[in-house]
């Protein structure tokens, strides 16, 4: 009867396990050297060309503690790279936020300087990179002031490539960083959403894409 009632268990457990979802992930170096002009290109890993780029950093609108960006150019043209969705150059892979590839929540948010493209910080179940983004309320109010104070004031947003759902999500908060996990069978985490910081976002990204790379 025990031996009856152990491989039972065994069975079930079986069951279960092959039952687990696997979910789809990107590594570091997954994508081709190379432009890629929309979220299909990205998916599908395959650059929509190949031309020679070279990057300048954004020094006038960048510190050592705001987001790695970097502002694009075509070698051969010498002309800015201004469309495409991401750029693959060097082992790296970058980043601009277009409206039309995210969730429906974050129409309303746009990066705060166009054609800049943003590093990515982490692998794995989800592609996560950071931008200084700014509410279209915002961008109306501020608009009198300069670009300069305008990109300083920017506020930094954790960004995830959702490759369930092929869509960008803007983890605007701790909070919706909580809508975000529970819609992704994740646990949710206690937190104080008026002391969430971009660390913190930081280092839950990372144990959730560290079993995936």
């Amino acid at each position: 009867m025990k031996l009856y009632i152990l491989f039972s268990l065994l069975f079930i457990s079986s069951i279960v396990t092959g039952q687990e979802k696997e979910y789809p992930s990107i590594k570091k170096g997954d994508f081709p050297e190379g432009v890629y002009m929309t979220l299909e290109d990205v998916l599908n890993k395959k650059p929509s060309s190949t031309e020679e780029v070279y990057f300048k950093v954004c020094e006038k609108c960048d510190s050592l503690a705001l987001p790695e960006k970097a502002l694009f150019y075509f070698k051969q043209k010498n002309k800015r790279v201004k469309f495409p969705l991401a750029v693959s150059h060097k082992g790296e892979m970058y980043f601009q936020t277009y409206r039309k590839y995210t969730n429906r929540d974050d129409k309303g948010y746009d990066p705060d300087q166009y054609s800049r493209f943003c590093k990515v910080l982490n692998y794995g179940r989800f592609i996560y990179f950071e931008e200084n983004m700014k509410g279209l309320w915002s961008k109306a109010f501020l608009g009198a002031l300069s670009p300069l104070a305008y990109s300083i004031n920017g506020k930094t947003k954790g960004i995830v490539l959702d490759l369930d759902n092929k869509e960008f999500n803007i983890l605007q908060d701790c909070d919706d960083l909580n809508d975000f996990l529970s819609a992704h069978n994740i646990p949710q985490i206690p937190c104080n959403p008026d002391a969430y910081t971009i660390g913190d976002l930081r280092a839950k990204i990372e144990e959730i894409n560290l079993p995936y790379r």
